[in-house]
């Protein structure tokens, strides 16, 4: 795990729900950090999200502080006001502005936070700072709610002659769709890089890494990633999207962000395997993407290979349902390596035994060509999971 130096860390449980563990996480920047972020689209957006988004205008953060156990979300004004008061105690600590501070909730819909127990958590933090391994762990481990471990990744690259550090956590495991990311996300980098050009960094990966991962196709109310650089590495500062000095920096920053989303995938809610659904062939990449998710989204399909079944004619109604301009006659589906129809139906040479024995991994491909087009870059990846009756049971039990 790589150390960003020019910010600090404090943990507590506060008290909002979970016992025995920390649900309350506060991290401050010494100076002030450049940001960027990525938000949910739901029209149910929680409060703390309308905040980021705001706060985000000014391109600048000195904190960010998260809760777990309650989303603060359909809470009225009195949720709103619990996300102005945590600014203001916040400011007022740390000596920055309100729109400095950036707030994230995760947990159940429709409760109320109790502010107080906010501050009171902020009061006690802000004494017990501090910027190691250990801290990062338990950050990561703050923001859980049903996840079944942490989510961390780091990795180091260079921008010039500059050694670079760019470290990642995540939480997510259900309520997980693509429409942004879907959890909650927050990476940072000790990189001097503007906050226009970490903003299309983000966006655009974002849309190959957490924009495009599904466990249960519900999309949360909370959903952000926020992406700060605190520009303690002594780079030259970077001024042009297309610098080459860009090109690793931008491929580590992806490898960071799949591997925290795929980290997600197979955490999903009894989940077991990873299910990666490579669409081409398409009219458009919006197209393959629509059909990779209908595959990938499919409960007959994850309960399927979550038996390591391989019926196949699931894959083939998803495709059928999602895309009115193919037909039987076009498409190939493929699983694994393994063809499995074409021309219409079945290949002659199909072994349901060794398909079966392949989907007993716990990382698995579907792939589909559409046949509708040659265009290579008219494609779509989708990562997934398999549906388990765990599933249930942990949603059955969530709230008693």
């Amino acid at each position: 795990m790589n150390i960003i130096k020019g910010l600090e860390i404090s943990t507590i449980n506060c008290g909002i729900k979970y016992k025995n563990r920390d649900d309350l996480l506060l991290i401050h920047f010494s100076e002030p950090a450049n940001v960027a972020g990525v938000f949910t689209k739901s029209s149910m957006a929680a409060e703390s999200v309308l905040w980021c988004k705001n706060s985000l205008k000014n391109k600048s953060a000195r904190a960010l502080i998260v809760n777990a156990g309650n989303a603060n979300a359909f809470t009225g004004k009195e949720g709103a006001l619990t996300v102005k008061k945590t600014a203001e105690i916040i400011s007022k600590k740390l000596k920055c502005q309100k729109d400095e501070i950036f707030i994230s909730s995760t947990g159940v819909i429709g409760e109320i936070l109790n502010h107080k127990l906010i501050i009171n958590g902020v009061e006690e933090m802000i004494k017990h700072f501090n910027n190691d391994k250990d801290s990062w762990n338990k950050a990561s481990k703050a923001i859980m709610t049903t996840d079944t471990k942490q989510k961390i990744v780091s990795r180091k690259c260079k921008i010039e002659d500059k050694t670079v550090n760019i470290t990642g956590f995540a939480k997510g495991s259900g309520m997980i769709a693509p429409n942004m990311a879907t959890m909650l996300g927050y990476i940072f980098t000790d990189a001097d890089i503007p906050s226009e050009i970490l903003q299309k960094l983000l966006s655009e990966i974002n849309e190959k890494t957490f924009n495009s991962i599904t466990v249960d196709s519900d999309t949360s109310t909370n959903d952000t990633v926020l992406l700060f650089a605190t520009k303690k590495a002594g780079n030259k500062k970077i001024k042009n999207i297309n610098d080459t000095n860009l090109v690793s920096f931008k491929k580590n920053l992806y490898d960071v962000m799949l591997n925290l989303a795929k980290m997600i995938v197979v955490d999903g809610e009894g989940a077991k395997k990873l299910i990666e659904v490579n669409v081409s062939g398409a009219k458009s990449i919006k197209q393959a993407k629509n059909v990779a998710l209908a595959i990938a989204n499919s409960p007959l399909i994850k309960s399927a290979f979550a038996a390591a079944d391989p019926n196949w004619g699931r894959i083939a109604m998803a495709v059928g349902k999602s895309c009115f301009e193919t037909s039987p006659q076009k498409i190939l589906i493929k699983i694994g390596d393994y063809i499995i129809a074409k021309n219409g139906s079945k290949i002659p040479s199909y072994n349901e035994k060794i398909v079966h024995n392949y989907l007993t991994k716990n990382e698995v491909e579907i792939n589909v060509d559409l046949g509708l087009s040659k265009v290579k870059i008219n494609k779509a990846t989708i990562y997934g999971c398999d549906l388990n009756e765990e599933y249930v049971k942990i949603n059955k039990d969530y709230r008693t």
